[in-house]
C-alpha cells in the first residue's frame, strides 16, 4: 500500500475566504497602488512613439537592404 504525502499545515488548512473578506483585501491592496501623474503619462507616451518610429525604421531599412541583396543575388543567377 503507497504512503500517503504529508500534508503541511497550510495546504491542510486551506479553506475558501469569505466574499466580503476578499474585497476588503482588495480594496486595502488598491490604496497601495501608486498611480502615475499625468505628465508622467504623456513622457511616456510620447517616448514609446519616439521609440516605436525608431523601430519601424530601422526594420524597414533592414528590409530594403535584405530586398537588395537578394533581387542582386538572384539577377546575378538568371544572367540578365
Amino acid at each position: 500500500m503507497p504512503a500517503k504525502p504529508k500534508q503541511d499545515g497550510a495546504a491542510a488548512k486551506k479553506r475558501g475566504v469569505n466574499p466580503f473578506q476578499y474585497l476588503a483585501q482588495v480594496r486595502q491592496e488598491a490604496r497601495k497602488v501608486t498611480w502615475t501623474s499625468r505628465q508622467e503619462t504623456i513622457v511616456s507616451t510620447v517616448l514609446v512613439l519616439i521609440l516605436s518610429t525608431v523601430a519601424i525604421l530601422f526594420f524597414w531599412m533592414v528590409d530594403l537592404g535584405i530586398q537588395f541583396t537578394v533581387q542582386s543575388l538572384l539577377a546575378l543567377g538568371s544572367g540578365a
